[in-house]
């Protein structure tokens, strides 16, 4: 076991301000209810503050304490998406807590909040970019003096890849939920089933994935020397334990995946959606600003890139899961050989990296070559699981049982559910490119997530992949030395 050397401030965000933050001025929007709030919840580290963590970590589960006056509700922010924003910072504060105040009063209701059952899987992902954080002011300190602490950089940067793509879902279901009483969002005709595919994919998949990261999380501490005495490992531990406040319970998720398997048959079907009411219920008007609040970018596109600004062909674009035709080609190159269940996503491939990530300094720009090459491996991506898609819809066609107790039937689930992740992924990425957003707009994260999902799926790389681990893991240490949060919005809390 490595020693136990705790960094002098490893794990703790930079000093607040001498002043907290008061409720005006503030942004507009879910944006000014978060900041109320955050101030109402003031500094998580003051043992004085009865919402610090030492306070509600003390209190029994049945004696938590109540909520400040002001917490924000549906009536004060009527969209979903808003609505989990406003919450973020009682989110990312304790799984507990926020199951108390906000989820379980929802749910509670004689009709249940349509957002009730999404805000578990948003406050598991706020609360896991917390802990993410932490892990990374670690690794960042440690691995400028010790060599040996720099392995650790790519397996951060994919969990921030991955943690981008699982919040890229749960928004896009956000968006798509109908507030009580009140029109829903912008949708397609007859987008019942896609709203409800994308809340089922959600509460089924974000709990297992985000549970993985946790795991990639405690190995990364444990092997930098802390153990499960030092605060940043209680923190992941009881993050862990109160999982199932947030919906990570084996029946929630059981329960999301016979919903999944429900629908298969409308997957399958001919004469069906083919994808492109996903597609659009995906792309659909944001009640919020866009993901990724920085400034536009200031290099220059890649060559061959499209009137968008994103370097992806226009057939590798949110379509590439979802907008799929019905007939699975031989030649696709979809057959999963059996070892490939088990490449790590860290080893795929030896190229340059792609600098995609915003310089924490002045450091030069990414080269276009390099940009041009992510856009181009994320082509190859998207095209095989395109090809995965229309396998999927084969198999689903002429498949006997869609009763969710049927192996054959959960494995089909399964894999409808990581392609509408890879689907919310590459929405989030090409929406972010159309406004000229950094970071969440280039390719590397998303070619990270897509990878990742490429091998859940049981596919193989295509050869010759770009490793962009440097850019994205630039980002992330950027963010957490700037005390900037790991969600899409780039938020920066106040403590």
């Amino acid at each position: 076991m490595a020693p136990i050397r705790p960094h002098r401030h490893a794990g703790h965000p930079p000093a607040p301000p001498q002043t907290p933050p008061g409720p005006a001025p503030a942004p507009p929007g879910a944006a000014r209810h978060a900041a109320r709030l955050e101030a109402l919840l003031g500094d998580p580290r003051d043992p004085a503050n009865p919402y610090g963590r030492s306070a509600v970590r003390a209190a029994a589960p049945g004696a938590l304490p109540a909520p400040p006056p002001g917490l924000p509700g549906p009536d004060d922010v009527p969209g979903a998406d808003q609505l989990a924003r406003a919450l973020r910072p009682l989110l990312r504060r304790d799984l507990a807590l926020a199951h108390a105040w906000s989820i379980r009063p929802l749910l509670d209701t004689p009709v249940p909040h349509p957002a009730a059952a999404l805000l578990g899987p948003a406050a598991l992902l706020a609360a896991a970019g917390n802990v993410l954080g932490g892990a990374t002011r670690i690794v960042d300190g440690l691995s400028r003096h010790e060599a040996a602490a720099r392995q650790w950089r790519p397996v951060l940067a994919t969990v921030f890849a991955d943690l981008l793509a699982c919040e890229s879902l749960t928004d896009a279901a956000l968006r798509a939920c109908p507030a009580p009483g009140r029109d829903a969002p912008a949708a397609p005709r007859h987008g019942e089933e896609e709203q409800e595919l994308l809340a089922a994919v959600t509460a089924y998949l974000v709990p297992q994935l985000a549970l993985e990261l946790l795991g990639d999380l405690e190995l990364v501490l444990n092997e930098c020397g802390f153990d499960g005495r030092t605060p940043e490992r209680r923190t992941l531990a009881r993050l862990v334990r109160d999982r199932a406040f947030a919906g990570a319970h084996r029946a929630d998720t059981g329960a999301a995946q016979a919903r999944i398997v429900h629908g298969l048959f409308a997957a399958g079907s001919p004469g069906q959606d083919d994808g492109t009411r996903l597609e659009a219920l995906l792309r659909a008007p944001r009640t919020t600003e866009p993901p990724g609040t920085g400034a536009p970018r200031t290099t220059t596109p890649p060559p061959g890139a499209d009137d968008t600004g994103t370097a992806a062909p226009p057939d590798t674009g949110t379509a590439a899961p979802p907008d799929t035709g019905t007939a699975a080609p031989p030649d696709t190159g979809t057959a999963a050989p059996p070892d490939t269940g088990t490449a790590a996503p860290p080893d795929t491939g030896t190229a340059a990296p792609p600098g995609t990530g915003a310089p924490r300094a002045a450091a030069p720009p990414s080269g276009a070559d390099d940009a041009g090459a992510a856009a181009a491996a994320l082509a190859r991506l998207g095209r095989r699981l395109a090809a995965e898609q229309r396998a999927l819809r084969t198999a689903c066609a002429v498949a006997a049982v869609h009763d969710s107790a049927d192996p054959a039937a959960r494995a089909l689930a399964d894999r409808r559910a990581l392609l509408v992740l890879a689907a919310a992924t590459t929405a989030a990425r090409e929406t972010a490119a159309a406004a000229d957003l950094p970071f969440l707009g280039d390719a590397g994260w998303a070619l990270s997530a897509l990878g990742r999902i490429t091998v859940r799926l049981g596919l193989p790389l295509p050869a010759g992949m770009p490793d962009t681990h440097p850019g994205v893991w630039e980002e992330l240490a950027r963010r957490a030395a700037d005390g900037v949060d790991c969600d899409l919005h780039a938020t920066r809390p106040a403590w």
